[in-house]
């Protein structure tokens, strides 16, 4: 489409998950598969054998008492450090399991989200629905604990880490105190909102994260939309922080011509092209709505689709984040998460501490809760 590329969603869109979004990723993440470490060779390393001579030697000859662990700490931190690399990181047990969570495809859970202790949203047929949880119940007490003080990420471990099938929830509504028993099930992790914008045959999609089974629900409701008459699109991923690499791929595939690029990873010895290699596509307009949160895996479809698809770009300069990162445990339960490479748009551009431009700058009058930027997005596909 690339020309010179009233409605009430700004603010309301939703992630249907247990808990909010985990802190673990807020700048961004993407995430590939784990793979073994390779070790081989290091009994010959001569640097690393000095290493273990001067601890060795620290150990045996130092004049006073040495907290082991926290040497080593220290020198795990120093590597990292050394790097300068804001993305390779150390992740305690739980961080990981926190990242794994929030992008698996299903979670373990009772089907609410919530901001603080207050319940904003309800999955629909959930447990918590069910039940009869409302958007607007304020969360007292998880199993006769006080969670008045807890921030939801704390509410939403209670939850999800209680050993029981069942939980106890105590909430106030409208000064009411209620009490319901809930029992926890599997739920799809969802993470994709549509619609039809009233009055118009524009769909409205919004990607909230790269889960494992991003594409599979994407497909899903482009078939849906596509049964009720679109004839254009709008791809939010505003606020989108990432997720797994594959899951931007597959779901790029369902949009591009077979053999497009839809990005080229390079590492320190080659830079390899990833291609469209299936014969699904699609081909009317698409307007992809961005953000200065937009980041990672949102990067690369926002990227994709300006580049192979000929979409067009409409918000603010995006976060800009070219790295890949692949997670390895280690032995102490811990996990390292590495960059193992950077990642190219389809024309072979960097982003990395850049970000994206978009076609059309637009800033949202937040103030007065006016999305712009969607706005645009609408005038833009109008017609069509």
């Amino acid at each position: 489409m690339k020309q010179n590329k009233g409605f009430g969603l700004f603010g309301i869109i939703v992630i249907m998950i247990v808990t909010a979004v985990i802190s673990g990723i807020a700048t961004g993440v993407i995430m590939l598969n784990n793979s073994g470490t390779n070790k081989s060779g290091l009994a010959n390393d001569k640097e690393l054998q000095d290493f273990i001579s001067v601890y060795e030697t620290l150990l045996s000859r130092y004049y006073n008492d040495i907290d082991k662990e926290a040497m080593l700490k220290a020198a795990e931190e120093g590597m990292l450090n050394f790097l300068g690399d804001k993305y390779t990181t150390y992740l305690e047990d739980d961080e990981y399991g926190d990242i794994l969570d929030e992008l698996a495809a299903t979670y373990n859970g009772i089907g609410v989200e919530i901001q603080g202790n207050l319940i904003v949203a309800v999955t629909p047929s959930s447990p918590a629905e069910k039940e009869g949880l409302l958007s607007g119940d304020v969360i007292t007490k998880i199993n006769g604990i006080d969670v008045t003080r807890m921030d939801s990420t704390g509410i939403g471990a209670l939850i999800k880490n209680d050993s029981s099938k069942s939980v106890d929830i105590e909430i106030n509504r409208n000064n009411e105190i209620m009490n319901f028993k809930i029992t926890k099930t599997n739920l799809i992790n969802k993470s994709v909102n549509y619609q039809i914008i009233e009055n118009t045959h524009i769909g409205y999609l919004a990607i909230t994260k790269f889960s494992e089974n991003l594409s599979d629900q994407v497909s899903s409701a482009l078939k849906d939309l596509e049964k009720n008459g679109i004839n254009s699109l709008i791809v939010d991923v505003r606020d989108n922080v990432g997720g797994y690499l594959a899951a931007a791929e597959s779901t790029s595939e369902l949009f591009l011509a077979e053999n497009k690029v839809i990005y080229s990873l390079q590492t320190s010895s080659n830079e390899v092209p990833c291609k469209d290699s299936t014969k699904e596509k699609r081909d009317y307009p698409i307007v992809v709505l961005i953000n200065e949160n937009s980041a990672s895996a949102a990067e690369i479809l926002a990227a994709a689709l300006d580049e192979s698809y000929n979409a067009t770009l409409v918000g603010i300069k995006s976060y800009g984040k070219g790295k890949v990162q692949q997670v390895e445990p280690l032995e102490n339960g811990g996990s390292l998460k590495l960059t193992t490479a950077k990642w190219l748009t389809p024309s072979g551009t960097c982003i990395d501490g850049v970000g994206i431009a978009p076609d059309y700058v637009i800033s949202n009058d937040v103030e007065n809760g006016i999305d712009n930027q969607l706005n645009k997005a609408i005038e833009l596909l109008n017609g069509f």
